[in-house]
């Protein structure tokens, strides 16, 4: 089931987006389905050329993805043969990632997932929402907030894949998942992120993630 948000503050019908942001939301309502979360990123063996560019992303196949679950505060890494399990584990989870609805979880329907009946939060597309910015990369929003960035990026998971560098793959994606998850429990208990501008100075942005 898709989150029922739908406890709105006074805050929504004082600007014109028809869509309510974060800061919209009341505090409870985030949690409303599920009180604990998983946070998600994947990894994929090819770049999206190799599968005819964007408009076929969805058929990239996943080299490993990994998940955090706060009910048993453990990180979780999954091979492609195992992705049924992570499938099972988003639908008792909040699951929550960077882009997650825009890439992870439209790559991970080919393995059995409905984006459709989760509850989900993607970081990124709340953030861009408040802010205004666009293509907003996670790098930019965990060096301002966190002081600390990704240790890679997908084109070298790609590279390590060819090598048969499972390990590196995993180890990567665990870093992924480590800041995604720091920067949403920032946010959840300060009330903010910042973002990164091209002149190395950060910019608040407000949040409401509890």
């Amino acid at each position: 089931m898709t989150a029922s948000r739908v406890k709105l503050s006074p805050s929504f019908w004082m600007h014109d987006s028809s869509v309510p942001l974060s800061s919209d939301i009341s505090p409870e309502s985030l949690f409303l389905t599920n009180k604990d979360f998983l946070v998600v990123d994947i990894e994929t063996k090819t770049l999206v050329d190799a599968v005819g560019g964007w408009k076929n992303f969805k058929q990239l196949e996943v080299s490993v993805a990994c998940a955090y679950d706060s009910k048993t505060k453990q990180m979780h890494s999954y091979l492609e043969k195992d992705l049924k399990d992570l499938i099972e584990l988003c639908k008792e989870r909040l699951v929550i990632g960077y882009n997650i609805l825009g890439f992870d979880l439209p790559v991970l329907e080919k393995y059995g997932l409905s984006p459709g009946d989760l509850n989900t939060f993607d970081l990124m597309q709340d953030i861009q929402n408040i802010s205004g910015w666009r293509f907003l990369k996670l790098e930019k929003v965990a060096t301002a907030t966190l002081g600390t960035g990704k240790s890679a990026d997908g084109v070298m998971a790609v590279e390590w894949w060819k090598e048969g560098k499972i390990d590196q793959i995993i180890e990567y994606c665990k870093k992924d998942v480590e800041v995604t998850r720091d920067v949403f429990l920032h946010g959840l208990n300060h009330g903010h992120v910042k973002i990164e501008k091209a002149d190395g100075s950060h910019v608040e942005v407000k949040v409401n993630w509890s």
